[in-house]
């Protein structure tokens, strides 16, 4: 079944219209364009950039951003140094800037480029975003200061606390308040001047200080001459955990900072999921070595077939030409072979998100499985894509589809906009959430599901239903979920021993465990998130 864009199921529900809710990003063809703009331009990818919601001149319309290229375009800015603060309110459904500095007008003739830098998502999402992070570092606080300090649980309480504060800080770097980033980075390096668990502290450390460029593998050199004459030159590098070999149109800094970001996300994961609950019966699955590799090759057909059918045995036999056509795609890997993903280079990728989502599948294969690093879950793997993206970057970039061959692949899929539809003050967890709760399956009749027959509600009720295990449910929780990993490979009795791990840890009857669940779940999607 083919999957459909979120906003497709958004339109036929009673909520409002989220055609217009983006955020952009702005470049500028001189300097002194954008010195006029200084105190509201932030550092996203080394660039000086201007972001915010269109309010005038701008329109998306089939998919092409359309600007006042000879008049002006006004664009409503957050304040970079205050992420919770709201920079428009509203009056029925029109918005109406806080105040006129958070207005601002460019140029057409002096914009260089103008990007979606997160599809589906405003300001006033950003604004309350921030605050469950900031109330989530609250609890990690208080909750670390209830231990004995210096002790071994004061000690893992205070990494989970520091996790949480650099995962904020490459949030808040990733999105548009870069100078807030700043002002963060000093107090985590007060805090990780505080006595911490040395064994947690120097995996990380020699994780992070692990990348090294490395020489492409000779096979991709031997493909080189016979695909492109050896015009094609290829590159590598590698950390502890991850191998990239790419083409050397994408710039070496920004592999080296996407595989630390990779190394990142994996120990952050580890301290927020395993180190709080380890135990001879709840180990660490996820192997110090490598355990996810790309690689990235020109984006021509014959050169993708040729590269990842000639590298890694990829065959298109099934599916050829739509296959062809993708972005790129995925293997499984195991506890003996790590993860493969392969994409084509585009001129605009964003390989921050690429990593993120590639490493959510790779991470829930390791973690929820029962020992062999791969689960027959694929809600579960597709919802640790979509939570890793969102906590680090503020968006997604990548969403999957599969054929009923089962051979996974990778596909952005449209997004179709009707014109003059109305942008509304929410945000993509309202997003989510709404469709989750209006539309979305059960969470047991969702893990029944293969991915390519997992439509857009069952894709939006998996990233709600983790966000509240993750969030809420703490050890008994993640147990659950690996639970889900051990029990799926038989599915005539999959359902009835999942349910009983779960009245086990809920401490209800077994008839009652989905429901007792699901109604925790619903509680938390409609009202627990509310910060304000």
């Amino acid at each position: 079944m083919a999957l459909r864009h979120l906003l497709t199921v958004l339109l036929a529900l009673t909520v409002p219209s989220l055609a217009g809710a983006q955020i952009y990003e702005v470049t500028f063809k001189t300097e002194k364009a954008a010195k006029k703009l200084k105190k509201h331009l932030v550092t996203i990818q080394g660039k000086q950039v201007l972001v915010g919601e269109a309010f005038s001149g701008v329109r998306l319309l089939d998919g092409k951003i359309n600007y006042q290229g000879g008049g002006k375009n006004e664009f409503v800015v957050p304040d970079p140094k205050n992420p919770g603060l709201e920079p428009y309110k509203f009056k029925g459904d029109e918005r109406v800037p806080a105040s006129r500095k958070h207005l601002v007008s460019v140029a057409g003739k002096d914009i260089k480029g103008l990007r979606i830098l997160m599809r589906d998502e405003t300001l006033s999402g950003l604004a309350n975003e921030y605050r469950l992070k900031e109330e989530q570092l609250a609890d990690l606080e208080a909750a670390r200061d209830e231990a004995e300090k210096g002790s071994t649980e004061w000690q893992v309480l205070h990494q989970r606390y520091v996790s949480a504060m650099e995962r904020l800080h490459q949030w808040l770097s990733s999105t548009c308040f870069s100078p807030a980033a700043d002002k963060l980075a000093k107090d985590i390096k007060r805090q990780k001047k505080e006595v911490r668990g040395a064994a947690v502290a120097e995996r990380r450390e020699r994780a992070l200080g692990s990348f090294e460029v490395i020489e492409p593998h000779e096979r991709l050199v031997e493909l080189s001459e016979e695909v492109s004459g050896g015009s094609d030159v290829f590159r590598g590098a590698r950390t502890e955990h991850l191998t990239m070999y790419y083409i050397d149109t994408i710039p070496d800094n920004d592999v080296e900072e996407a595989l630390r970001l990779g190394e990142e996300i994996i120990d952050d994961f580890r301290t927020s999921f395993v180190d709080p609950y380890l135990s001879d019966d709840y180990p660490d699955l996820i192997p110090d070595k490598v355990i996810q590799a790309w690689i990235f090759v020109p984006e021509s057909q014959k050169a993708y077939e040729a590269y990842t059918s000639g590298f890694w045995g990829v065959r298109f036999t099934e599916n050829r030409e739509e296959r062809l056509k993708m972005s790129g795609g995925r293997t499984k890997g195991s506890m003996a072979n790590p993860y493969r993903s392969y994409w084509k280079v585009r001129e605009v990728m964003d390989l921050p998100a690429l990593v993120c989502h590639d490493l959510g599948h790779t991470l829930a294969g390791y973690h929820y499985s029962s020992g062999g690093g791969v689960i027959n879950q694929d809600w579960l793997s597709e919802a640790v894509g979509y939570h890793l993206s969102f906590e680090f970057l503020g968006r997604n970039g990548v969403t999957c589809k599969a054929f009923d061959s089962q051979k996974a692949g990778y596909v952005k899929r449209p997004k179709k906009r009707d014109e003059g539809e109305k942008t509304v003050g929410v945000g993509r967890r309202d997003i989510f959430n709404e469709v989750a709760l209006l539309k979305g399956r059960p969470i047991d009749q969702v893990a029944l599901r293969d991915l390519y027959t997992l439509e857009d509600a069952d894709l939006a009720k998996a990233w709600s239903f983790f966000d509240y295990i993750a969030r809420k449910e703490g050890e008994g929780g993640q147990r659950w979920l690996r639970s889900a990993g051990k029990h799926a490979n038989d599915r005539s009795t999959f359902i009835k021993k999942w349910r009983a791990d779960a009245a086990a840890i809920l401490e209800v009857p077994p008839a009652e465990a989905f429901k007792a669940i699901e109604e925790r779940w619903r509680a938390f999607a409609e009202g627990d998130q509310d910060t304000k």
